[in-house]
C-alpha cells in the first residue's frame, strides 16, 4: 500500500475513532444526566402527592379515586400505594408502549430512573405509602433528538476534516512523488536531481539523494575527464593531435569489416621536401608546419561530414572520408589549403603528394594500402602536386538512381518475402545471444544486399524508420515462433530514433507484443544518439515501460560526453572496435577501457566489446571486466532469422 494511501486511511480511522468515543461519552453522560433528572422528579413528584393525598383523602376508597385521577393524567409509568402492613390498596400501571424511538437505541442506551417513594399521612397517623415512576419516553426521546442532531454536526465536522485532510495530503503528494519518482529513476539508472520539498524531513530525503546523484555526476566528470587524457594519449599523436597510425589502422579494419558501414574513400597525404624544410628552418618550424597541416585536416569537416584524419609516420597523413562525400572536391580544396601553408617553406616547390581510392564494405585492407601507395606514387611522378585516384578495385557498385532505389525499397517492404536478418553470435554475461541485421532482395534479383549497400540510400530517402520497423518485426516474429530462442539485438539508425513517427509506431507494435521483449535489446550508434538526445531519452523511457533494452554501440569516440548519458537510462554499451584490435599489446588502450568499464558500471550499465577477432583479445578483454563480446572469433557462420 502506497504512503499517500496509508496517511489517508490514518487520517481517517483517527477520525472516526475520535468521532465515536465523542459520541459515546456525550451519549453516556446524557443518559446519566436524564437518569438523575428523572430520580429527582419522581421523588419530588411523589412527596407533593403524597402531601395532597394526606390532607384531602383520607379512607381507601377516596385515595383509588385520587390516585385513578392522576395516573389518568397520563405522566406516570406507575402509581402503587400500600397500607402500613405492605398490603396493595391501589396499583396502576400503564400497558407497554412505543418510547417513539428505535428499540435498538432504547436497549443500547437504558433510561433506569430510580422511583419516587413518599409516606401518606393523616395528622399524625400514617395512611399508606406512595411508589411511583415517571415516563421515559421524553427522556428517550430527548436524547434520540440530542444524539442525531451530535451525529449530523459530527459527520459535518468528519466532512470538513476529510476535505482539510485531503487538501494537506494533496500539498504532501507532489513533494512525495517527486522523491519517489527520484527513486525510480535511479533504480533504472536516470540520475536527477529535484527541488527541495518544504517539509522537513522530505528535504533532508531530497537533499541527501540530491547530493548522491550530484556526485555521481562530479565522479563521472572527473573519471571521463582523466580517461579522456589517457584515451587520447594511447591512440592520437602528441605533436599535432591527430590520431596515431595504429587507431587509425583499427578504425579502418574497422569500416572495412563493419556490415554497417557503407564504404567511403581513403587518402594518403605526403608533405613533400619535409626533411629540406627541417634542415633549412630548423625543427620548431617543421614542428610548427606539421601542426598546421594536422588542423587544416581537422578543419576539412566543414567541407565533409564525418572526416576521420591521423598522422601514419613522419610526413604522412591519412584523410577517411565517408561516402556521401566527393572525395575528389574535398582533395583538391586540401591541396590548395596546404600550398598556402607551405609556401613560406617550399620556395615555389610542390606541398604535398595525395593519392586517393574509394572502398566498399569487404575489401582487403591490404588491396587497399597497396591501391593508394601506388597512387601516391603516380602523384610524386607528375611532381606538381597532382591528387591522383588509385585504379578501383574489381567490386563496383551497380549505380541506381534515386527514384529507382525508392521504389526498390517500396517493392521489399510491401513483400515479407524480401526481408530477412541474418543473425551473429554475441555473448552477454556468458548466456548465448544474437546479432542481427537486415538484409533486403530486390525486385527480380536472387542477392540478399547486406545493411551497407542499402541503408545509406533509405536514410538519404526518409525511409530508414520503415526498415528498422521492419527489422524489429522479424526479430519479434522469430522470438515469439521459438519461446527458447536466444535474445535478438537490432541497430536502430539514429535518424529513426529522431523521427517522432517512427517512436510512436515502434512503441504500438511492442505494446501489442509484450510476451519477448525482454528478449529484445535495441542499439544506436554513439555519434548519433549524441546528436538526438532528447529523441533517445524519450524513446527510453517508452522502452523501460515495456521491460525492452536500449544502449549504445560503436562507442568511446565520445568518452569525454559521458555525463550527456548518465541521465538516460540506457542498459549498455557496446565499446568500438577501434579501441579492441590488438588490446593485448595495446598498454594505452588497456587503461582506457578500464577506467571506461568502471565508470560505465558505476551507472548500472554493462559494457561489451566489438570485433573481437582472436582468443587473445577475448581474454584480455574479459581481465578487463567486460561484460560481453561480439565479433568474427565468437563465429564465422551467421544464422538466419
Amino acid at each position: 500500500m502506497s504512503l499517500y494511501r496509508q496517511v489517508w486511511l490514518s487520517i481517517l480511522s483517527s477520525m472516526l475513532l475520535a468521532l465515536i468515543a465523542s459520541l459515546f461519552v456525550t451519549l453516556y453522560n446524557g443518559r446519566t444526566y436524564l437518569e438523575t433528572q428523572l430520580s429527582l422528579k419522581n421523588r419530588d413528584n411523589a412527596a407533593a402527592l403524597a402531601l395532597a393525598l394526606g390532607q384531602e383523602y383520607t379512607t381507601p376508597d377516596d385515595l383509588v379515586v385520587a390516585i385513578t385521577a392522576q395516573f389518568n393524567s397520563g405522566q406516570y409509568e406507575y402509581l402503587l400505594i400500600t397500607d402500613p402492613q405492605g398490603r396493595s390498596l391501589v396499583e396502576r400501571i400503564t400497558p407497554t408502549a412505543e418510547p417513539g424511538v428505535p428499540h435498538w437505541f432504547v436497549h443500547l442506551l437504558p433510561i433506569r430512573p430510580t422511583p419516587g417513594v413518599a409516606q401518606i399521612s393523616s395528622g399524625w397517623r400514617q395512611v399508606g405509602t406512595l411508589s411511583l415512576m415517571s415516563h421515559a419516553h421524553f427522556a428517550y426521546r430527548d436524547l434520540w433528538s440530542g444524539a442525531t442532531t451530535l451525529c449530523a454536526v459530527m459527520l459535518l465536522a468528519g466532512i470538513l476534516g476529510g476535505t482539510l485532510g485531503s487538501l494537506a495530503l494533496r500539498r504532501l503528494r507532489k513533494p512525495i512523488r517527486a522523491v519517489i519518482d527520484q527513486a525510480r529513476a535511479i533504480r533504472e539508472r536516470r540520475f536527477t536531481t529535484i527541488p527541495e520539498p518544504a517539509l522537513p524531513e522530505l528535504r533532508e530525503l531530497a537533499a541527501a539523494m540530491n547530493d548522491m546523484v550530484t556526485r555521481l555526476h562530479q565522479e563521472l566528470q572527473e573519471d571521463a575527464q582523466r580517461y579522456e587524457v589517457m584515451r587520447r594519449a594511447a591512440n592520437f599523436d602528441q605533436l599535432t593531435g591527430l590520431a596515431n597510425r595504429a587507431f587509425f589502422m583499427a578504425n579502418l579494419a574497422r569500416t572495412l569489416a563493419d556490415e554497417d558501414s557503407a564504404g567511403g574513400s581513403l587518402a594518403i597525404i605526403r608533405m613533400a621536401h619535409l626533411a629540406h624544410i627541417n634542415r633549412r628552418f630548423g625543427r620548431e618550424a617543421a614542428d610548427t608546419l606539421l601542426v598546421r597541416v594536422s588542423q587544416t585536416l581537422g578543419a576539412m569537416g566543414s567541407e565533409c561530414a564525418d572526416v576521420f584524419a591521423a598522422r601514419l609516420k613522419g610526413a604522412d597523413f591519412a584523410l577517411l572520408l565517408a561516402s556521401e562525400c566527393d572525395p575528389r572536391s574535398v582533395l583538391d580544396i586540401l591541396r590548395d589549403r596546404l600550398d598556402e601553408l607551405a609556401e613560406p617553406y617550399s620556395e615555389r616547390m610542390t606541398s604535398c603528394y595525395i593519392g586517393f581510392a574509394a572502398f566498399q564494405q569487404g575489401e582487403a585492407m591490404a588491396d587497399l594500402l597497396a591501391r593508394i601507395d601506388q597512387a601516391v606514387a603516380a602523384a610524386e611522378s607528375a611532381g606538381h602536386g597532382a591528387v591522383c585516384e588509385a585504379s578501383p578495385s574489381g567490386q563496383v557498385a551497380t549505380p541506381i538512381t534515386t527514384e529507382a532505389w525508392r521504389t526498390s525499397i517500396r517493392h521489399v517492404l510491401a513483400h515479407a518475402d524480401h526481408l530477412a536478418l541474418t543473425c551473429h553470435p554475441l555473448v552477454l554475461d556468458d548466456v548465448p545471444q544474437h546479432e542481427c541485421r537486415l538484409r533486403i532482395r530486390l525486385a527480380g534479383s536472387a542477392e540478399w544486399l547486406p545493411t551497407n549497400r542499402f541503408m545509406p540510400q533509405a536514410e538519404r530517402l526518409g525511409m530508414a524508420p520503415d526498415l528498422d520497423l521492419a527489422a524489429v518485426s522479424l526479430a519479434l516474429d522469430g522470438l515469439e515462433r521459438e519461446p527458447d530462442a536466444p535474445p535478438r539485438w537490432i541497430n536502430l539508425s539514429p535518424r529513426s530514433v529522431a523521427d517522432i513517427g517512427f517512436r510512436g509506431r515502434l512503441m504500438e507494435m511492442l505494446m501489442l507484443r509484450r510476451t519477448c521483449l525482454r528478449r529484445l535489446w535495441l542499439e544506436v550508434r554513439e555519434i548519433g544518439a549524441l546528436q538526438h538526445l532528447d529523441s533517445l531519452r524519450e524513446l527510453v523511457r517508452g522502452l523501460q515501460s515495456l521491460d525492452c533494452h536500449l544502449g549504445l554501440s560503436h562507442y568511446g569516440h565520445q568518452f569525454s560526453r559521458i555525463g550527456d548519458f548518465y541521465d538516460l537510462g540506457l542498459d549498455f554499451i557496446k565499446v568500438d572496435a577501434g579501441f579492441v584490435r590488438d588490446i593485448q599489446s595495446h598498454p594505452g588502450n588497456q587503461a582506457f577501457l578500464t577506467g571506461l568499464v568502471d565508470t560505465v558500471h558505476k551507472i548500472g550499465m554493462r559494457v561489451l566489446a566489438e570485433g573481437v577477432q582472436s582468443q587473445t583479445e577475448l581474454d584480455a578483454l574479459k581481465r578487463l571486466g567486460m561484460d560481453g563480446f561480439t565479433g568474427p572469433f565468437l563465429g564465422e557462420s551467421p544464422q538466419g532469422g
